[in-house]
């Protein structure tokens, strides 16, 4: 037995680019909020106007979150307005009965090894489009919403307060708001969890290269050749 090995460039480089800055971005985002939610380093003693540690852990948290909305935007501009069919999900229709069908109930079944053979997809899989639209769109939707309510709460009377205001008597009081945003951060280790599993799952099961495609933007076909 031979093996035939196709490479198919399926990942450009701004979603690329994209996927690199948004796992960084959620990785720094998840550190610094929960040390803001439950800080478990005492500040010395002294003066507290010396004291800028929790200060700077903010600062960051607010920096990275511009840079995870900036990416978030970007990626959405691209898969909108470029050519490249493997960043539009345009197969992705779960308000189809069809959409649920069979490719989809194959694909879990897959990855719950209740089924020998593997579904070969040269973008997402049905499974993985559904997950990045619940976990990645959603969340990260949810997330910055509720971050930019949040940050305009000490901004009265700005810009961000005037675009972001209406969010807090949507939640009925800031403690319910920081809540639901705090809440809503773990889906990310959880997608990460699944994702990991996934993306190795592929790796092992049909040789489709996706771990290093993420890095160099081919994926692997690979087929059995049977020796002459």
């Amino acid at each position: 037995m031979g093996r035939l090995i196709e490479e198919i460039y399926v990942w450009r480089l701004p979603v690329r680019v994209y996927h690199w800055v948004n796992a960084l971005s959620i990785v720094a985002l998840l550190v610094t909020g929960l040390y803001i939610a439950s800080p478990v380093i005492n500040p010395p003693l002294g003066e507290a106007v010396w004291q800028h540690n929790f200060v700077m852990w903010r600062y960051v948290h607010y920096c990275v979150a511009f840079v995870f909305i900036g990416n978030f935007l970007y990626r959405m501009y691209y898969a909108l307005l470029s050519d490249d069919q493997y960043a539009k999900f345009g197969g992705f229709r779960p308000w189809s009965p069809e959409w649920w069908g069979k490719p989809f109930r194959e694909q879990v079944a897959s990855y719950l090894f209740l089924r020998k053979d593997e579904p070969n997809y040269v973008g997402h899989n049905p499974v993985a489009a559904l997950a990045h639209f619940v976990f990645i769109f959603c969340g990260s939707t949810f997330m910055i919403l509720t971050g930019m309510a949040m940050y305009a709460e000490n901004r009265p009377g700005s810009f961000v307060d005037g675009a972001f205001g209406w969010i807090l008597p949507l939640f009925g009081s800031s403690y319910t708001l920081h809540y639901a945003h705090h809440l809503a951060a773990w889906i990310f280790p959880l997608y990460v969890i699944v994702h990991l599993y996934a993306v190795f799952r592929h790796d092992i099961v049909d040789r489709t290269s996706v771990t290093s495609s993420i890095i160099t933007g081919y994926k692997h076909k690979v087929e059995d050749e049977a020796a002459v």
